[in-house]
């Protein structure tokens, strides 16, 4: 009786041993279970970081990205675009970015409740982090949209011979590489704008920020296309005073500037090479009869920068004697050269021209022309009369002296132009002008 009794105990104990365990067959992989959202859960994160719910190709199906949360992501396949949702109850200034990611060309587009697109964010190139920096926003939905933009086939290379016992590895690795698609994070959030900073929208005069003379303000070619208008008083400036303005570079932008006047007639348009910085010396400010007394200043750029803001400044300065006045940078906006004169002291920087209209004579003659520039400086100079060159300077090297003997037939006015390449430096240079031999 006993003996029996410790056999029931020891079949007792197995039983207890093998509880909750699963029979399976072979060497099958364990199962692993994925929650699936359906009906009116789809596309809602389960928390303050974490990843998209698929599916959310959709705006009816967007993922809900909260504030001041990171959602991970996956553009797969390469036609798959990533809708989120934001819910906003305060105004200011929205901030999303979309982190790089390795052998992909994301975008990034803002939409509004009704579908409209506000901002699209397009850097290009593989691995670029995509982002909207300073988006002037409501309380209501917004949708962030993530797509992919499909990169150019790779060229066939030479086809390499398998070693043997390698094929299968290799083929192993493919597949892995294949199924191993990079992961984009996402992240918004919402706050006033500083101080000094603009206020988006702001791409016209409608809508232009404020700009003092003297303040610093900061803005940024937040996307695709951006525009930034300011609004200059210059009611207040001396009748003999000039103004400088000064953008600050941009990494990998090449910037913009467009001036005009109170009712919007050009009054300059400078272009600065990439990632330089745009600067205008020297200018004049002009109220036709009738105009308010602003200048508005747009800044745009030929691609955008998310990460790094600009700074503009315009300040207040007495020109020099015998300076260059601007605008002049083409030939109808010619500098008149006065006639007193024999020097002339100019201010170039990248992007600039500069055009001086040269005293008209009764007589035909020849005019010595010479231009000093700064050391760091690469000058040419044409002279043109209706719009055609009849002599140029052009010799190259920085500092290098430039010199024209150009004849001018009697009773007509001739355009000097001076510019430089992109690669010279900011400096101001002298031109000087005398009487040459009698012309034929």
């Amino acid at each position: 009786m006993r003996r029996l009794a410790i056999v029931l105990v020891a079949i007792a104990a197995g039983a207890c041993g093998n509880k909750g365990k699963q029979k399976r067959a072979g060497d099958a992989a364990p199962v692993e279970i994925v929650q699936q959202p359906t009906g009116a859960d789809a596309g809602v994160a389960g928390g303050p970081n974490g990843d998209e719910v698929e599916p959310n190709d959709g705006e009816d199906v967007a993922t809900q990205l909260p504030l001041g949360t990171t959602l991970r992501g996956r553009i797969e396949p390469d036609t798959d675009a990533d809708y989120y949702k934001l819910e906003l109850e305060d105004p200011g200034a929205l901030t999303v970015e979309v982190k790089e990611v390795d052998g992909m060309d994301l975008n990034l587009e803002i939409l509004d409740a009704g579908g409209t697109l506000l901002a699209r964010s397009d850097r290009g190139g593989v691995k670029a982090r995509e982002g909207v920096p300073n988006l002037g926003v409501t309380p209501g939905r917004y949708t962030l949209v993530v797509r992919a933009k499909k990169l150019p086939a790779a060229k066939p290379g030479k086809p390499v011979k398998a070693k043997p016992g390698k094929k299968a590895a290799a083929t192993d690795a493919g597949a892995t590489a294949a199924a191993a698609t990079p992961v984009y994070e996402i992240t918004a959030k919402v706050a006033a704008p500083a101080a000094n900073a603009e206020r988006e929208p702001d791409d016209d005069r409608g809508t232009a920020n404020d700009l003092i003379v003297g303040d610093t303000a900061t803005g940024f070619i937040g996307w695709s296309g951006d525009a930034d208008v300011w609004k200059l008083s210059v009611e207040a400036l001396s009748a003999k005073n000039v103004v400088d303005v000064e953008v600050s570079a941009v990494e990998g932008v090449a910037l913009t500037l467009e001036l005009t006047d109170g009712v919007g007639h050009p009054l300059l348009v400078r272009k600065a090479p990439r990632g330089a910085a745009l600067i205008a010396r020297g200018l004049v400010p002009v109220v036709p009869a009738g105009a308010p007394p602003f200048h508005y200043l747009t800044i745009k750029g030929d691609r955008s920068n998310h990460e790094t803001a600009y700074q503009l400044r315009v300040s207040e300065k007495i020109p020099a004697n015998d300076a260059e006045a601007e605008p002049n940078d083409t030939p109808d906006r010619a500098m008149a050269w006065p006639t007193e004169r024999t020097v002339m002291h100019g201010a170039w920087s990248p992007g600039d021209v500069d055009c001086y209209q040269l005293p008209v004579e009764q007589t035909a003659r020849t005019i010595e022309i010479t231009i000093d520039p700064p050391g760091d400086a690469d000058l040419s100079a044409e002279v043109q009369i209706d719009g055609k060159p009849v002599g140029k300077g052009e010799r190259p090297g920085k500092g290098a002296q430039e010199k024209l003997s150009v004849p001018i037939p009697a009773g007509v006015a001739a355009i000097l132009k001076i510019k430089g390449t992109d690669a010279s430096a900011e400096g101001s240079y002298d031109v000087t002008i005398a009487d040459g031999p009698a012309a034929p």
